[in-house]
């Protein structure tokens, strides 16, 4: 059987490739963004000729080259980085991301239907085994040791509950959309949810080690922040006559301030967990049908 043939990824496409590792998790806007920038910073770079230098390499390779669109240079660095790392760029669509400082933007109860339930494609590096190179590696960069891995499943595990439930303490405005998990919590109970521990973990992790892997599940997007439960119905009890638009208006100048007295900050599964550990939360009980669908890239 002859050996599989991996084409180097072009100078752009790794840098490329680098940031998006950094960043963890991005959406279609920012990684767009990202695509446009570093083609704008290689659009000066001359593209070398001849067939290649005396040690072999391909010295008239276009390092700028980043495909014809963002699609295409997705599926040309997966076609490098699956047979060669068992890594690949994946890509799902679910709810938009929550904004504290902007939660005016997102789609509202006065929004039309379409607008309510439009998803946002989110984009992220994950591994395709677990296997033990998957695993050192994973809890090396990620600081985390046995007792934060098992709080960590506890976690998940508690917000795929929630989300069965119906989203805990009034539901998440995740609820409107047909994929995504709706539970939430908020950051002092998952603080608190380290006394759930059992077995060699119980009383393993004190309130600073927990804030520290909370922190940590939050920077590499393993949870995201979410709006929260019940947020959209704080004024169900104003005057009818009063206008939708004015209603919005109003909504979103005091939101900031209520959610920091009242609400607290909730946290829900984020994009990176669908896609790199769905098995897991498909056994700890989320329904299938909720699982986001999976959006494949061709380098054709």
């Amino acid at each position: 059987m002859a050996p599989t043939t991996i084409t180097p990824l072009s100078n752009s496409q790794k840098l490329f490739l680098q940031r998006l590792l950094v960043a963890h998790t991005l959406t279609d806007g920012d990684l767009k963004k990202l695509y446009r920038s570093i083609r704008k910073t290689f659009s000066d770079v001359d593209v070398p000729g001849g067939d290649g230098g005396e040690d072999g390499t391909a010295s008239g390779r276009d390092e700028a080259y980043m495909g014809t669109d963002l699609g295409h240079c997705l599926g040309l660095i997966n076609d490098s980085l699956m047979p060669a790392f068992n890594l690949e760029i994946a890509t799902v669509a679910l709810p938009p991301p929550y904004d504290p400082e902007h939660a005016g933007g997102e789609p509202s109860d006065d929004d039309p239907p379409s607008a309510r339930r439009r998803l946002v494609k989110y984009h992220s590096v994950v591994n395709r085994a677990n296997d033990g190179v998957a695993k050192s590696y994973a809890a090396g960069p990620s600081r985390a040791g046995p007792h934060e891995m098992a709080y960590f499943r506890l976690v998940l595990e508690r917000l795929v509950e929630r989300g069965a439930d119906g989203g805990g303490d009034g539901g998440s405005s995740q609820q409107q959309f047909v994929v995504g998990c709706p539970g939430s919590m908020k950051r002092m109970d998952l603080i608190n949810l380290r006394t759930d521990l059992e077995g060699a973990h119980e009383n393993k992790l004190g309130i600073s080690e927990t804030q520290a892997a909370l922190d940590m599940l939050e920077g590499e997007k393993w949870l995201v922040q979410v709006k929260p439960p019940g947020e959209d119905s704080d004024d169900d009890d104003e005057d009818d006559d009063e206008d939708a638009g004015s209603r919005r208006k109003r909504k979103r100048s005091s939101a900031g301030d209520r959610r920091k007295s009242l609400k607290g900050t909730y946290y829900g599964i984020g994009p990176r967990t669908f896609m790199e550990l769905g098995d897991f939360l498909k056994k700890s009980g989320f329904p299938e049908e909720r699982m986001p669908q999976t959006i494949l890239h061709s380098a054709k």
